[in-house]
């Protein structure tokens, strides 16, 4: 019978497909009343409230994250280097309890309650998961509430988006989230993903038109991971994020709906705050798919879905 659950390696990912793995795991943990331990979670532990369940070791690691770097960082990539090392050994010598997600295809690997876990696993004390592919969408919605409560990030971080947000309610009557993925996304694929900001602020134009939102009572909160050109969103009203990747991952969640790059970012900051992700596309958008919905739903437009 498994005791515990240690997520031993992610899938070399940055924050959110990091969330996605961990959330779904979780749920697992939840479902069946055992406790979740994730220490290759050190980059971000500081930024949420589990870091206090960790070991000693995780919470020195964490240490060298008293910000958010970005995985090229030489301090990034130095300490994944260490634990890549310590991963490698512990999935060896734990080898008939390491259950692995990693698979070429990008093949989604569902966890309890959503599907059983393979019978030889039966009798783990402990589990052990590796890859970045698993997915919990029965747990997530069963526990939703426990566990957005559960990934709720310090109060630092809360402070900081309610001083941001605060203002903006008390002049704007909606706020939309607009989450723009630049720098990866101007190569991957081709750039087959990158919408430009041009782009976004007909979008957003369109949003306000077909929700028959007034302008003068609608604001924007603008996300990225790239600069922003506030001349391409004249006569809208704007707030340019300058804060790191954990802020802007919960200041979205605190807008009233995100229209976004297809990414996992956007559809986990969607998710957290129960609020619809509209997809950005350099087509036509779909208004009718998007009428009356007010609440987080799985996006069929979403071609990089893997949560």
């Amino acid at each position: 019978m498994i005791k515990r659950i240690v997520i031993l390696k992610h899938g070399g990912g940055e924050l959110a497909n990091q969330l996605w793995n961990y959330a779904s795991v979780l749920a697992y943990g939840i479902d069946a009343n055992v406790p979740v331990r994730n220490p290759s979670f050190y980059e971000y532990h500081r930024f949420f409230r589990f870091l206090k369940d960790e070991g000693a070791i995780t919470k020195l690691r964490s240490l060298f994250f008293l910000k958010p770097r970005r995985r090229s960082s030489w301090i990034s990539r130095n300490q994944r280097f260490k634990y890549a090392l310590y991963a490698a050994l512990a999935k060896k010598l734990c080898a008939r309890s390491v259950y692995s997600s990693e698979n070429s295809e990008n093949k989604i690997v569902l966890l309890p309650p959503s599907e059983a876990l393979p019978a030889r696993y039966d009798a783990c004390a402990r589990l052990y998961t590796t890859g970045w592919l698993f997915r919990n969408p029965a747990g997530f919605a069963k526990h939703a509430d426990a566990l957005r409560a559960a990934f709720k990030p310090t109060d630092q971080i809360l402070q900081r988006v309610d001083t941001i947000m605060a203002p903006l309610r008390k002049s704007y009557d909606r706020i939309i989230g607009l989450h723009i993925r630049q720098s990866d996304y101007a190569t991957f694929k081709g750039g087959k993903y990158l919408v430009s900001q041009e782009l976004f602020r007909e979008i957003a134009e369109e949003y306000i038109d077909e929700n028959g939102l007034v302008d003068a009572k609608t604001a924007f909160v603008i996300a990225s991971d790239g600069p922003i050109d506030p001349s391409k969103f004249a006569d809208l009203n704007i707030y340019v994020s300058k804060e790191n990747s954990v802020v802007d991952l919960f200041l979205l969640s605190y807008t009233d709906a995100i229209i976004g790059s297809d990414s996992s970012f956007g559809a986990f900051a969607a998710w957290h705050g129960n609020i619809p992700h509209i997809i950005a596309k350099k087509g036509p958008m779909d208004w009718s798919y998007y009428a009356g919905k007010t609440t987080y739903f799985d996006n069929t437009y979403s071609e990089l879905r893997t949560y």
